[in-house]
């Protein structure tokens, strides 16, 4: 990253950020507990946050059957003292591919740790977040925005995208709005 600043004078490397969705949510995590004077903030969406409890025939052709020193260095939930910055876990309920034992497991580990992070579990929502994905993207970006520029975001949203379903009754406002009726 300092080599890419070099060249490219608008980047601000005291506001790093990573985002990331299933494996991609164990590496945001990771990044952020392996670099913690790079990455400042991070999201992690639905993280498979510990191999040895994930899917252990990825881990077995990649480390070996029997090694389970490997599969104990692949888990974010061991490093969670090392937490610096600013995360936000997020995973569904009802999620099918990544249990939501990964997140809880690591929020168990960061709270032994006396470390300072947010959880979101929606209510519903499966590995994508299909029904939901508008309401979680906005606390993504919302997030980011406030840990990394240091400002609330704006009150203007964009519509969701013509191809993106609406909030299923799980996370529809409306839902709320009818229930207090």
């Amino acid at each position: 990253m300092r080599q890419l600043a070099r060249t490219r004078p608008w980047m601000d490397l005291d506001r790093v950020g990573a985002f990331g969705h299933s494996g991609g949510g164990f590496a945001t995590a990771r990044a952020m507990l392996d670099f913690p004077e790079v990455y400042k903030a991070g999201v992690a969406l639905s993280g498979s946050h510990d191999a040895r409890y994930f899917n252990l025939g990825f881990v077995e052709t990649y480390d070996g059957a029997d090694n389970p020193e490997a599969w104990a260095r692949a888990s974010n939930v061991d490093l969670a003292d090392r937490l610096a910055g600013k995360l936000l876990l997020i995973h569904g309920e009802m999620d099918d591919q990544v249990h939501p034992d990964h997140t809880l497991r690591l929020a168990d580990r960061l709270i032994s740790a006396d470390k300072d992070f947010e959880l979101l579990i929606v209510p519903g929502a499966e590995h994508t977040f299909i029904d939901c994905l508008a309401y979680v993207r906005k606390r993504c970006w919302d997030f980011l925005v406030r840990e990394l520029l240091g400002t609330q975001p704006p009150a203007y949203r964009p519509p969701p995208s013509p191809s993106a379903p609406s909030c299923s009754a799980s996370c529809s406002p409306e839902r709320d709005a009818t229930a207090a009726t």
